[in-house]
């Protein structure tokens, strides 16, 4: 039996992928560690250079499933050993640590065969499509004995998440935090609409490129990138740079003492594109944690007549504002500012830049595999579950909804800033043309989340499970449930 009718036999039986047993966690703190990278999209190219900077470690091995992408960066880093299959890099007994850049779909099933392969692994975010899925990948790390990061950057900064915390929570120089608004306000354009499937470039292994995600016909123009805004592959904008800034949230203002909210609520919708995407782009998330209140606002459709513009957002673009009774303390990307009720700034903190986060990050993730000590890393696999908890429950919510109704919207006390934020979005939808009405934009159920079990309770259980326990699978890419 070939290794292609071994893997399809063991997928079928319910079996995990085949792989030798792993050895201890650490090579030895002398020895530099060997790194595959599976994937050669957008986050390889951010990523990569950080493991060549890095002083313990070397770039050894990258897949790719298209080799018009895989081809161009072998020749140009000079790597030997390239593959379309990433099997191969899981197999070479010489590489110590996996990357895994690869589409959403791959990223929990790539990070278990790599660690049941004895490797240990970064994988990117978002991390999984189901909460299902994330719980094996949490899994194997504990059964494989190996570290597992997850590529939150924005946790690698040694000097601003202590300085943060400490004036946030120990001099509460603010006062108490009473909600909290993120943004993530950037133009999401068009991925068009054909009238027949896409046809797949011949330089892709297509069976290899869909992984565990089912073969469904393509509409959209392309095949690369845009897979983010489709269920079967992707997240959204909620968990591409939603689950960089919810993270963020829940590292600095809930000290990571919060592991889900309780109760979830989204206003959304898909509007102004007519094209084949199916995540929304207008998108109003309400996070009850029990204490403070969580907005996650997204606005993605672009202006007629102005070109980058989303329109009118409090705060960064892309951070969040933590409202306090002394004032406000804005985060926005690579750094924050702290201002006192009458808007004088009185405090500023320096943040890494996003490029020399992502360089410290897998930094970080070297020097813990050196050291043999999980405890090193600045993001384990646990809090990257546990943030992606938060998005995945937004789009499950979301996927639920029902016609939107404002007055039931807003019926929901102690919000925080969503009636303004709700107020805010119909305005500029309507310089659109477009009406927040329950033609054109939906409400979803307030799901009620239990932090213990990790599973919805409550109105919508039922549906809202379906969702959060989806097991991907396809042929001999199968996501293995993983026992302890």
């Amino acid at each position: 039996m070939d290794r292609r009718q071994f893997l399809a036999t063991g997928a079928a039986l319910g079996t995990v992928c085949a792989f030798p047993a792993p050895a201890l966690i650490a090579k030895g703190a002398n020895e530099v560690v060997r790194v595959g990278m599976l994937g050669t999209g957008m986050r390889f190219g951010e990523l990569h250079p950080g493991v060549l900077k890095a002083s313990n470690a070397k770039l050894v091995a990258l897949s790719d499933p298209d080799e018009a992408r895989l081809g161009p960066h072998r020749e140009r880093l000079g790597i030997e050993k390239a593959y379309t299959d990433l099997r191969k890099v899981l197999e070479d007994k010489e590489i110590d640590a996996i990357l895994v850049t690869t589409c959403n779909q791959w990223h929990c099933l790539a990070g278990i065969w790599a660690m049941e392969a004895g490797k240990h692994v970064y994988v990117e975010k978002p991390l999984c499509l189901s909460f299902w899925e994330g719980e094996q990948l949490v899994k194997a790390a504990k059964k494989y004995n190996r570290l597992c990061q997850i590529g939150h950057q924005l946790r690698t900064d040694p000097i601003f998440h202590p300085a943060v915390q400490k004036f946030l929570h120990e001099e509460k120089a603010l006062g108490k935090i009473e909600s909290v608004r993120v943004n993530r306000f950037s133009v999401r354009r068009s991925i068009g609409k054909r009238e027949t499937p896409l046809e797949i470039p011949k330089t892709v292994d297509y069976n290899l490129w869909l992984g565990p995600s089912q073969d469904l016909p393509m509409y959209r123009q392309q095949l690369h990138y845009d897979w983010h805004w489709m269920w079967n592959t992707g997240n959204g904008e909620t968990g591409n740079w939603g689950s960089h800034l919810l993270d963020d949230c829940r590292n600095d203002i809930f000290q990571n003492r919060l592991s889900l909210p309780k109760r979830v609520l989204v206003s959304g919708s898909r509007v102004g594109l007519n094209d084949a995407g199916e995540t929304p782009n207008m998108m109003v998330t309400y996070f009850d944690t029990g204490e403070i209140p969580v907005i996650l606002a997204i606005s993605g459709l672009e202006s007629k007549t102005q070109r980058h513009f989303v329109g009118k957002c409090e705060g960064p673009s892309s951070g969040y504002v933590a409202y306090c009774e002394g004032g406000r303390y804005v985060k926005y990307w690579g750094g924050a500012v702290a201002y006192d009720n009458a808007g004088k700034e009185i405090r500023k903190f320096a943040g890494t830049a996003l490029i020399d986060g992502g360089y410290a990050h897998f930094q970080n993730f070297a020097d813990a595999i050196q050291a043999g000590d999980a405890a090193k890393l600045n993001a384990p696999i646990q809090v990257g579950y546990d943030s992606s908890c938060w998005y995945n429950a937004a789009n499950f919510a979301y996927r639920l909804g029902q016609p939107f109704s404002r007055e039931e919207a807003l019926s929901v006390p102690n919000t925080g800033k969503m009636p303004e934020i709700l107020d805010a979005m119909e305005e500029y939808l309507a310089t659109q043309e477009i009406p927040m009405d329950s033609d054109h934009f939906k409400l979803s159920p307030m799901l009620e989340l239990d932090s213990e079990s990790y599973r919805f309770v409550g109105n919508f259980a039922k549906e809202a499970n379906a969702l959060a326990d989806l097991r991907p699978g396809r042929g001999e890419f199968v996501v293995p449930e993983i026992t302890l």
